[in-house]
């Protein structure tokens, strides 16, 4: 039996200052620090972890901060936009907050579903997308509560320069279904409750340049990975 992806385990991306970084996923968005270890390639630097109260497999978004590096370039061949769920109805407090914070927004909707979009102090594009799936998350900070914090990844945007081949790929090797086109972007869904969509867009956006800025890694995880860490 062919195995199948049960959907995101965790996203890695390239950042800048360590402060800001923390001050970003932490202070405004309210996700838990998890862990501070070091990258064991390069141990001269962090690497950080957040994710939910529990830190269960597709809410984890880790972090290499390299402090002096140039500026990348987020184009074909990486994580576009990093996709947040938040419960139904959180949306517009949402939007409050991120104006408590300064920070720019703008309103988007994809495949019927109401999100906001913006970038953090490094240039990640994030969106916040409301969706039933998945738990609470019971993390909180400040005034976010379980009825609006971040649950987990509600999925990724890819760039490719080759859209269909990266569509087979996810079809007929990682098990996702094809479930529909809009605009720019094909939908693939896996079964997990969160971290389960990974929209393709169809259109070049050019050559990616990894550095500060950029997502560098999307890991996937099985069924059997979440098995064995729900039984620790």
């Amino acid at each position: 039996m062919k195995k199948r992806i049960l959907g995101i385990h965790h996203i890695t991306s390239i950042v800048g200052n360590v402060q800001e970084n923390v001050n970003f996923y932490r202070d405004v968005l309210g996700l838990r620090l998890v862990k501070r270890t070091v990258n064991f390639d390069d141990p001269r630097v962090y690497h950080l972890y957040f994710g939910d109260k529990n830190a269960r497999p597709g809410t984890i978004i880790t972090f290499f901060p390299y402090e002096d590096a140039g500026e990348g370039r987020i184009g074909d061949g990486q994580v576009g936009v990093t996709s947040y769920l938040i419960p139904v109805g959180a949306i517009e407090i949402w939007k409050e907050r991120l104006n408590e914070f300064n920070i720019e927004y703008r309103d988007s909707s994809r495949f019927g579903e109401k999100s906001i979009e913006f970038t953090d102090p490094h240039g990640l594009v994030i969106e916040l997308v409301e969706r039933e799936e998945g738990d609470k998350n019971y993390w909180t900070i400040d005034d976010i509560t379980p009825e609006l914090a971040i649950k987990g990844f509600a999925g990724a945007v890819f760039y490719s320069r080759f859209p269909e081949l990266t569509a087979e790929i996810m079809e007929d090797l990682l098990g996702f279904e094809r479930i529909g086109e809009e605009g720019d972007f094909i939908r693939f869904k896996s079964y997990a409750d969160i971290g389960n969509t990974i929209d393709i867009k169809t259109a070049s956006s050019g050559k990616g340049r990894n550095n500060v800025g950029t997502g560098s890694t999307l890991n996937p995880f099985t069924s059997e990975k979440r098995e064995a860490y729900y039984s620790k």
